[in-house]
């Protein structure tokens, strides 16, 4: 299971920046997303090899070919990593903005 906590050290120990937690929990079912950025590739990469290795995430990572938004889905929490390019653009953080939490 992913603590979300432990996922934000993580990725703010691994190059990522503007790390944003947003509770997206309804009817008793936790469900966070995270948002993550990164000025090259290469390090949305690294950190996704390292997320995938610590948490033993077997599911697609969506978007790791590409690189500019990676997304992996793990229950209860749904972590993407974008180029801010890709972040700017769809704008997610304006989206989720209401249920923003400070960790």
């Amino acid at each position: 299971m992913v603590v979300v906590k432990e996922l934000v050290a993580l990725l703010q120990e691994n190059k990522m920046k503007s790390v944003s937690v947003y509770d997206l929990s309804s009817m008793g079912d936790d469900k966070f997303v995270v948002l993550s950025s990164s000025n090259k590739i290469a390090d949305s990469k690294k950190v996704a090899d390292i997320i995938a290795e610590k948490y033993n995430y077997t599911g697609k990572i969506e978007g790791y070919n590409k690189g500019e938004w990676i997304v992996f889905d793990f229950v209860g929490l749904t972590l993407h990593i974008f180029l801010p390019k890709v972040r700017d653009k769809y704008n997610l953080d304006k989206l989720y903005k209401p249920k923003k939490i400070s960790i």
